[in-house]
């Protein structure tokens, strides 16, 4: 795999390379190495140096990870996961993520510049080596982290010349510190060559800077104006001044700052101020950046771009070519960082650094509503540090506005990576200070779709907050935006609501102009269509909801739609085009790096996959499961969990199914998403059938927020289903048939044809119940004819629940009479197999109590009770279990009124005699 992350270096590695060798075999042995020194030692540059040196060791990765922009001791986690490409789990410790992420792999973290979040560092290098045993960490700081089994490796100067071997060939350029220096005023001076005494000089200049890496480049940084001697002498005078101050501390912390110092006392004053201002980027800066920020007073904007050469030049200043940022050297930005507060600047020019931050976001905020979102995305996420330093000064200067006009902008630009904790945090955060009426409408916006997918209710009930808000200050484009999230939210919990208020913002944002809200609200139909069951309508809504958002170049919005338009034509009978729809959603998600777009298209996909029987559906089923982690996204990884259920139960694997289902059940219950879950708790119902536990299959279906009684409609046809093989377990074929017939009619108008082709076969198979042989082979052929159509091949427990049902009729019909009622129903459309299903409809209705409301399995449990067996001898009899019996004696003395078995048999006795058993 390689190295990852790493930053570029526009100069070569010169001298250490024993310690690299050395800390190289040290990692082998031992897993946790702190490289110990202070500023400016060179601990960074050494650290990438070891993790290019062990990269093929590492077979799953080197990993890098920079902390020196963080101030908030909780992003350390945050940061690491980022490095991986990983996102935190809401409601879970991002290090118990990384463990479950690291735990069989073979990688080693460089933590670099740990020394400002020593604890957090610590605590996290001691979790990862505890757990993970083959994760080895590597961290810099000027401090060791001191944690057990941690070794300590000290960096200091480089190798200092040997004045004794003076005279003898390359004696100084040998030396790992007099190497250093000619290496790097040859890149500022061509030509740049040294007779006998200016050998002397730099050997001198070397010892003075007690070989200091980034001392020595400041210091080489001078040959381009000045001569060696010169700087030699220029140091002299810097530590004498030093001395006469008094300052304490290590001397090679004194001999840095005495460079430090000495590098900036030579600058012009122009210099000095524009190196001070610059402290306030935390993760680097664009030359525009520079000039917004830092220009002002005798500093002009068109001067920034030479001051900023002339400290490039002088090594003050490091530039990353590629990707055209610059940064400064952590030590420096300290030194300048104190500078600009002994100056009394600090506070304006932060305040200018959230000024600039607000107004770039503000500016790219239109891109992220087109297909240039990706590179909106790509021109921030550099400055991810610098927003949330911009954010946190707004907050810690009670300059609330300023944050808030920060925060809502970057919502999307959150949402794209997955930082949803990070996002909801600060904007309840911000909900809780003094805000004016948009600002607050803003964020309330913002807040809830960051909350979306992790808490449902609480983003609902934020964007009914919006709305009122929106409505009482007459604000259109509010009212809208809280109306659409809203109905986004509720075409999850509450489908039929949200068909009213998708209607109502689309009104609104058509009188209004917002067409972009007119393509989301055809979206939020769509979804909401699909949850009550109506999937032919869903997908047409899908359709109109990309064009209306593809002609407005919302490629966001296409993209969301497309999430219904690669799902909807699957349950609808086109199994291909439902596949290639969620390639599509994959393809366009994968462009904007929208990771919870990724989820939705690895789902569908595996959904298309599992109807087609392609093997294919589990791989995407653990894809869609990793990135859902990743990014913390409970909704999907609910999901994608009971997708993984539904494929054990159509592979067969009934006891793994039904634990993945009802633990993703569970999950999206508790997120309020309940109305999802009917078919959910339909097919545990079925499961626990199949199992001969009618007691939980009632409890299943009691569950379902769609339950029986209540007129058959699309979004119950899974009850309706399940209720008829319910009915079939304990010998009620009439209303089996019955409520078949009920699902098979709703699944059929609504265009749901892969629930149409089950509840086909399970008409055909009551009507054999009934012994009505021939409808029932017709009905099979009519259901074969569907399969071959569509591509939907028979689940395993339909393969054994309708094996038996085949043997009996043909056995009914014969060979002959079977395979020309086949030959029938395969000539039969879908429309009329429904039509022919309904003749020999059965009726589900039965009195509530005496004899008539006993069903037929109730009859033969009586029977045998008044042939004097004991509760086990029956379950015998029936091939059920003891608990099964019982129950169906409980409900058998409730609807007639007995008290004990011997009243149950003298009845029994009297009905029998009546000939009515």
């Amino acid at each position: 795999m390689g190295l990852w992350n790493f930053p570029g270096q526009l100069t070569s590695f010169v001298g250490r390379e024993a310690t690299v060798a050395t800390v190289g075999r040290q990692l082998q042995a031992d897993r946790l190495v702190t490289l110990v020194g202070p500023g400016g030692c060179g601990k960074t540059r050494l650290a990438i140096e070891i993790g290019r040196d062990v990269t093929d060791r590492r077979p799953e990765g080197v990993f890098f990870v920079d902390l020196s922009g963080l101030s908030d001791p909780g992003l350390v986690p945050g940061a690491v996961l980022r490095a991986l490409g990983l996102r935190a789990r809401r409601g879970r410790d991002p290090v118990g993520t990384l463990v479950t992420q690291l735990s069989d792999r073979d990688v080693l973290l460089l933590l670099d510049n740990c020394e400002h979040l020593v604890d957090a560092c610590a605590s996290l290098a001691d979790a990862l080596v505890r757990a993970c045993p083959r994760v080895r960490v590597l961290a810099t700081s000027r401090e060791r982290l001191g944690v057990t089994g941690e070794v300590v490796v000290p960096v200091g100067g480089l190798e200092l010349p040997d004045r004794h071997q003076r005279g003898r060939g390359e004696w100084l350029e040998s030396s790992e510190a007099g190497g250093l220096f000619i290496d790097r005023a040859k890149r500022v001076r061509s030509g740049f060559v040294l007779d006998d005494r200016g050998e002397a000089a730099v050997a001198q200049i070397c010892e003075r800077l007690d070989g200091i890496p980034l001392a020595i480049e400041l210091a080489a940084a001078r040959a381009r104006l000045m001569s060696v001697h010169a700087i030699a002498e220029g140091l002299s005078d810097r530590f004498r001044l030093l001395v006469g101050t008094g300052r304490t501390g290590p001397s090679r912390q004194r001999t840095l700052l005495a460079s430090i110092e000495w590098s900036c006392g030579l600058l012009s004053e122009d210099e000095g101020a524009f190196l001070r201002r610059l402290s306030v980027f935390v993760s680097g800066f664009t030359l525009a950046a520079a000039e917004a920020v830092c220009a002002g007073g005798q500093i002009e904007a068109y001067h920034v771009l030479g001051l900023l050469t002339s400290l490039v030049e002088k090594s003050l200043v490091q530039v990353d070519a590629g990707a055209d940022r610059f940064r400064l050297h952590e030590t420096m930005r300290a030194y300048a960082a104190t500078a600009l507060e002994e100056e009394g600047a600090t506070t304006a020019l932060r305040d200018r650094h959230v000024r600039y931050f607000n107004g770039l976001t503000q500016a790219l905020g239109p891109k992220f509503y087109t297909r240039e979102l990706a590179v909106a995305v790509a021109a921030l996420e550099p400055d991810m540090d610098n927003l949330r330093a911009a954010i946190d000064w707004g907050l810690e200067s009670d300059q609330t506005d300023l944050a808030a006009d920060l925060v809502a902008p970057t919502n999307r630009f959150f949402f794209v990576l997955g930082l949803w904790p990070e996002n909801w945090a600060r904007c309840k955060r911000l909900l809780a200070a003094e805000l004016g009426p948009l600002q607050r409408a803003n964020l309330l916006y913002s807040a809830g779709a960051s909350a979306r997918n992790s808490d449902p209710s609480a983003s609902l009930r934020l964007a009914t907050e919006g709305v009122e808000l929106g409505r009482s200050l007459g604000y259109d484009r509010v009212v809208a935006d809280g109306l659409y999230q809203v109905a986004n939210v509720q075409a999850w919990m509450q489908p039929d609501e949200a068909l009213r208020t998708a209607d109502e913002a689309i009104d609104l944002a058509r009188k209004a102009g917002f067409h972009h809200l007119v393509g989301l609200g055809l979206h939020n139909k769509a979804w909401a269509c699909f949850w009550l069951g109506r999937a032919e309508e869903a997908f047409s809504l899908a359709g109109e909801a990309v064009r209306a958002l593809r002609d407005v170049d919302y490629l966001w919005g296409v993209v969301a739609a497309r999430t219904i338009s690669s799902i909807a034509p699957t349950h609808s009978g086109r199994l291909g085009k439902g596949l290639e729809e969620a390639e599509i959603l994959l393809e366009l998600s994968t462009e904007l790096s929208a990771l919870t777009f990724v989820c939705w298209g690895e789902r569908h996909r595996a959904e298309a996959y599992m109807y087609l029987g392609d093997a294919g559906a589990a791989g995407a089923l653990a894809r869609a499961r990793a990135v859902a982690e990743s990014i913390d996204d409970l909704f999907n990884l609910a999901c994608a969990e009971t997708g993984q259920g539904h494929l054990e139960v159509s592979l067969g694997h009934d006891d793994e199914g039904y634990e993945l289902l009802q633990a993703g059940s569970s999950q999206l219950e508790a997120l309020g998403l309940g109305r999802m879950c009917v078919n959910n708790r339909a097919v545990l119902a079925e499961v626990a059938l199949r199992g001969g536990d009618l007691g939980s299959a009632r409890g299943h279906l009691d569950t379902s927020t769609w339950r029986l009684p209540r007129r058959p409609d699309p979004e119950g046809v899974p009850v309706l289903r399940a209720e008829a093989r319910l009915a079939r377990a304990e010998g009620d074929w009439r209303r089996a048939h019955g409520l078949a017939c009920d699902g098979l009619e709703e699944a059929a108008s609504a265009g749901h044809l892969v629930w149409a082709i089950d509840l086909l076969e399970l008409v055909a198979i009551a009507s054999a119940d009934l012994g009505h042989h021939a409808e029932a082979v017709r009905l099979l052929g009519a259901a074969e004819s569907q399969r071959e159509a569509t591509g939907y091949r028979r689940w395993a427990p339909a393969r054994d629940e309708l094996a038996p049902v085949l043997v009996a009729m043909q056995t009914a019909l014969g060979q002959e009479g079977s395979e020309q009622a086949i030959l029938e129903g395969r000539g039969l459309s879908l429309e009329d197999a429904v039509a022919y299903a309904r003749r020999g409809r059965g009726s589900h209705s039965r009195p509530v109590s005496g004899w008539d409301s006993l069903t037929p399995t109730e009859r033969r449990v009586v029977a045998l009770v008044a042939k004097h067996l004991t509760n086990a001898e029956i379950a015998d009899q029936l091939f059920v279990s003891t608990l099964t019996v019982k129950s169906h004696l409980t409900r058998v003395f409730a609807k007639l009124g007995v008290a004990d078995r011997h009243q149950l048999a003298e009845m029994s006795a009297v009905h029998i005699t009546a000939g009515q058993t």
